[in-house]
């Protein structure tokens, strides 16, 4: 059975999906925006996020929606806002590259977006989510001192104060099978992750439970519950679900049970945003 038909909300539940990409990426050129509005209406949520992808330099800056389009990309949004009870909230996933912060900052504040989601797939210049690439960051050492690097590069994002949640913050994890045979735990995790943690409360930035993980070769969301539990222990509380949809047909996958793990975890609620405000929508 297709897994977004099995969705069944109560009147108090509230499901989003903050993480949907659309024409504007490239690996989703034939997902537009009226068939994810078809698929939301028929699935019940609330709001979709569309963040198709930013990169601002580097081997892949054609690989998401170039600078000139971004105008085209946020009308036709709130154009079609207008033509559902579904809200349809604007955003980018933006990838971070040191050096390029303030090219980044004046793309993000030239547009009204409503949340922007921050990712960090190219540390040390190499891309963690291709099947090509990702064993090469992990090529002569362990995991934690690869994660120790990675966990690095993401709280100088974190830190850049750009980005209001952070996505798949284990996303590293995607290829894992090609260096690994056993599954990672949190103690692989290095010790800077802690940092990071302490960084995203001191800049309010928040994390995202990435359900893609679940459609992938391990089969666990991004990040694993431990990191989830690790997260709260330290007291980030800022949290948004996604899907990371690149078709219809994925959209809301996985999203209730993310509720429920993030419930039986300890946390209150996940985060909705609109014109980069955040507000609580208890769970």
């Amino acid at each position: 059975m297709d897994h977004r038909y099995c969705i069944v909300m109560t009147q108090q539940e509230y499901l989003v999906d903050y993480h949907v990409h659309e024409t504007f990426s490239s690996d989703a050129r034939s997902s537009t925006v009226e068939s994810y509005i078809k698929a939301a209406e028929d699935l019940g949520l609330s709001e979709v996020a569309f963040t198709t992808h930013f990169i601002i330099t580097g081997y892949d800056k054609f690989f998401g929606i170039h600078e000139n389009q971004i105008a085209e990309y946020v009308e036709n949004i709130k154009n079609l806002d207008e033509t559902t009870d579904v809200k349809l909230l604007v955003s980018l996933e933006v990838d971070y590259f040191p050096g390029e912060e303030r090219r980044l900052e004046k793309v993000l504040d030239d547009y009204c977006f409503d949340y922007v989601l921050g990712a960090t797939h190219y540390p040390n210049d190499l891309d963690i989510g291709s099947l090509k690439h990702a064993p090469s960051f992990f090529e002569g050492r362990s995991i934690s001192e690869a994660c120790d690097e990675f966990y690095s590069y993401t709280k100088m994002a974190v830190e850049s104060d750009l980005f209001d949640v952070v996505a798949h913050l284990d996303y590293w994890r995607k290829f894992i099978h090609l260096v690994r045979d056993e599954p990672v735990e949190l103690k692989d995790y290095g010790t800077v992750v802690y940092d990071m943690f302490d960084a995203m409360n001191s800049y309010d930035v928040g994390l995202e439970v990435n359900t893609s993980g679940r459609r992938h070769k391990h089969g666990i969301q991004y990040p694993i519950n431990e990191f989830l539990e690790a997260a709260f222990v330290s007291g980030v509380d800022r949290v948004t679900i996604g899907s990371d949809s690149h078709v219809p047909g994925t959209l809301g996958f996985w999203l209730p049970e993310a509720v429920d793990l993030l419930r039986d975890i300890g946390f209150k609620g996940i985060s909705r945003y609109q014109g980069r405000k955040r507000t609580q929508h208890s769970i």
